[in-house]
């Protein structure tokens, strides 16, 4: 079970980044056992609840967690056989910028970010923002997980 401190945290910067990426969707999740767990989500739609869980092969995120790097995506419509994918054809979405989470040398999770309507191509900016959203969630375990010694609060 998560701690809610942590999923509070991860609401917190899923709205940020919302509103820096001009996207309505934004997902923290947890990776294990070929699994994905959503432990946050800024959505307005309400398609997707926090709890749920897929099979890491029916999501975007299966290629974040397989490369460990940033994996941005427009017009997915586009993108030969994305079309075919489980989670586009439940959900049609054209945009995602996902980094991973990584917690003690190996991805935790990720954060994504998503549209169902077309954008540009994200900039170098967008992913460092991403990039560092994910960075401090990974801080945030650390320190969850950091020895209390003599003297700490």
């Amino acid at each position: 079970m998560l701690s809610k401190p942590l999923t509070d945290y991860c609401h917190k910067l899923l709205r940020i980044g919302v509103q820096q990426l001009g996207l309505p969707l934004g997902i923290v999740s947890r990776v294990y056992n070929g699994s994905y767990q959503i432990i946050a989500i800024n959505s307005a739609a309400g398609v997707l609840k926090e709890g749920a869980v897929f099979p890491i092969g029916q999501t975007y995120c299966r290629e974040v967690v397989q490369t460990g790097q940033v994996v941005t995506l427009t017009e997915i419509d586009g993108v030969r056989g994305l079309k075919k994918h489980p989670l586009y054809i439940r959900m049609p979405l054209e945009a995602y910028i996902s980094a991973p989470i990584f917690h003690d040398g190996v991805v935790w999770g990720t954060i994504n970010f998503t549209s169902m309507q077309d954008r540009p191509p994200f900039r170098a900016t967008d992913i460092e923002c991403v990039t560092q959203l994910a960075d401090h969630i990974a801080s945030y375990l650390d320190q969850m997980e950091a020895p209390r010694g003599y003297g700490a609060a």
